[in-house]
């Protein structure tokens, strides 16, 4: 419980991960920032979007550039809420070799552009490296009030 008058930043981390690689990203992320909460994203309740400032949205993607079924469906329900009150942002990992790498996260990226504060997408080989700190602590840092 936040006391009277004191000002908290609450951010929703949604994820969904098949092998794990999206999931420890979005643990990462989520260490990263105190006020978050983290959801798989059939934990969600989308009717509780409202009550967050920031959602930042994690997801791998599928065949040749697409949301993995369970994202689609999230997809298709958030691209009806009202949220351009949110700071948005979206992650995902996914695999360089692909034509359309982290293709998911773009498609998101798109709808989060048009509908919310869109702030930034992080996209990662795989499994996140040591290397990959210093852009995965950039991006958090932007969902700090």
């Amino acid at each position: 419980m936040q006391a009277t008058g004191s000002m908290s930043f609450k951010t929703a981390i949604v994820h969904h991960s098949a092998g794990g690689n999206t999931k420890v990203l979005a643990e990462v992320l989520a260490s990263l920032l105190p006020e978050a909460e983290l959801f798989r994203v059939l934990e969600f309740d989308i009717r509780t979007v409202h009550e967050y400032d920031s959602l930042i949205v994690g997801t791998y993607t599928w065949g040749n550039g697409e949301l993995p079924a369970r994202m689609s469906a999230f997809y298709s329900e958030l691209e009806q809420m009202p949220i351009s009150h949110l700071k948005t942002g979206v992650f995902g990992t996914g695999e360089t070799n692909y034509n359309h790498f982290c293709g998911a996260v773009d498609q998101f990226r798109d709808m989060l552009f048009a509908k919310s504060q869109l702030v930034a997408t992080l996209k990662i080989e795989q499994m996140y490296q040591e290397a990959d700190l210093p852009r995965i602590k950039k991006f958090a840092s932007l969902f700090t009030n």
